[in-house]
């Protein structure tokens, strides 16, 4: 899978403001426009995947974030930051995707019997990227944007306040109790990870101990061998 804004831009474009850009774009120029989704193509993929959308749908997704860009261009007044101005777009994106996946759950499990099984990565237990993203999943949808977009991003309160469409103090209450709630769920998955080793360490020593009260059995003698025997003794 080619990963979106990771080829390498024409030397001029990097010298463009983005609000050069923005006109450009309105304009007509599809260089321009190429420009700008080399510019932020990355950013929208990496912020896809924190909020969420897996690889299976992140690449349709980066491409309906940037078609709601392209479409609502015209409309930036530049008042906010391009970045930020795409952040929201890329958020409200996010949102009706989950809605669209929610309603698709819901359909599967009214019109079948039983629900088809989840799918796991074996790996998911061993890597801390995954932990991270079902830690993650467990948030609400508002405070794991804010969250994301703090920690993970960088963004400042300013433009968060921006990107949801809320006021900078509801931006710091989402923010603590984000970070309250992943804590209690981090906690959860630590009691979880010792259980699971209490269980294999306990599953191994009464393998360790079956082993010991049943030993394999030794060889046994043929016929032939204990008739040498028998005959050895009576010479």
């Amino acid at each position: 899978m080619n990963t979106p804004g990771l080829s390498r831009l024409p030397p001029s474009s990097s010298r463009v403001s983005d609000g050069e850009l923005v006109a450009r774009c309105c304009s007509g120029d599809r260089l321009a426009w190429r420009s700008l989704y080399e510019r932020y193509a990355a950013l929208v993929f990496r912020f896809l995947g924190a909020l969420g959308v897996r690889d299976p749908e992140r690449e349709d997704a980066c491409q309906d974030v940037f078609l709601a860009v392209y479409r609502s261009l015209p409309s930036f007044r530049g008042e906010a930051q391009l970045s930020t101005w795409i952040y929201r777009i890329t958020a409200r994106t996010t949102g009706k995707l989950i809605q669209k996946r929610k309603l698709r759950a819901l359909l599967a499990e009214t019109l079948t019997t039983q629900p088809a099984p989840v799918a796991t990565d074996p790996t998911e237990h061993a890597t801390r990227s995954l932990l991270l993203d079902r830690m993650l999943d467990r948030l609400n949808p508002k405070k794991r944007l804010v969250l994301v977009l703090f920690e993970l991003e960088g963004v400042p309160v300013e433009e968060i306040a921006r990107i949801a469409d809320c006021p900078m103090n509801t931006v710091w209450s989402r923010l603590h109790h984000a970070r309250l709630d992943l804590t209690k769920i981090a906690a959860r998955e630590d009691k979880r990870r010792q259980k699971d080793a209490r269980h294999k360490e306990h599953a191994d020593d009464s393998r360790i101990t079956d082993d010991a009260r049943f030993p394999p059995a030794g060889p046994v003698l043929g016929a032939r061998d204990g008739q040498s025997e028998d005959q050895g003794g009576a010479a």
